[in-house]
């Protein structure tokens, strides 16, 4: 029985050119790192084990015009099993004209017996841009993959930039998919790593590996040279 949504906001807003945050809900604690001007540094902390059959737990970040935002995750989430059981996850983040916004996400493990639906809506506007890191584990070891189908919209003042639907299971037989995710800022090729780039410019750096630490070392320097030139 899938319980109700519990959806943790994030506001990021500019008052007198400073960065100013309001959160609040859901099963993730929001925790300033720093803050400098326009700049501000908030970490996602889980309040309890994530994540659970019946789970059904949303994030929702906005960042308004001119502000810039990074956002870092404490915890990597497990999918557990579920039992027969099911649950979803999912990230909506909004991001404004001169915006950015980095999601510097930790590995997604979806163990054996879980089944999750897991999705990301990203709505730029303007010159908003955005930096994600996203890995997906597909079983810890030993075990085998848990069910997962992971969804991307992508949008930019309205228009479809990405629209992907994934099944786990289209993978096999690699365990790990590592990716970065540039949508604005300038991301040059990084041999041994897939890169792909949208009609707009945009760019998708993917490895799949049978571990995850096969994967991190080529998308650890896509995302640091990527991460770099803003001074993010």
């Amino acid at each position: 029985m899938r319980t109700r949504t519990e959806a943790t906001r994030v506001e990021v807003s500019l008052r007198a050119g400073r960065a100013v945050v309001s959160s609040g809900g859901g099963v993730l604690r929001v925790v300033t790192l720093g803050a400098t001007g326009a700049r501000l540094r908030l970490a996602l902390v889980p309040e309890r084990a994530l994540l659970l059959a019946g789970d059904d737990v949303a994030l929702d970040v906005r960042v308004d015009d001119g502000v810039q935002l990074h956002l870092v995750e404490t915890a990597g989430t497990v999918a557990y099993d579920m039992r027969g059981g099911e649950a979803r996850w999912h990230v909506r983040l909004g991001v404004g004209d001169d915006a950015s916004l980095v999601h510097d996400a930790l590995p997604w493990v979806s163990a054996q017996g879980s089944r999750v639906e897991r999705r990301l809506d990203l709505e730029l506007v303007g010159s908003g841009t955005a930096l994600l890191r996203e890995t997906l584990v597909l079983g810890r070891h030993g075990e085998r993959p848990g069910a997962l189908v992971s969804r991307t919209r992508v949008s930019r003042d309205g228009e479809p930039v990405l629209v992907e639907d994934l099944d786990a299971a289209d993978l096999a037989p690699a365990r790990v998919l590592d990716a970065v995710y540039a949508f604005g800022p300038p991301s040059e090729a990084v041999p041994g790593l897939t890169r792909l780039v949208t009609a707009d410019g945009d760019v998708i750096h993917r490895s799949l590996a049978d571990a995850a630490h096969e994967a991190s070392g080529l998308l650890d320097r896509a995302w640091a040279q990527t991460l770099a030139p803003g001074g993010r």
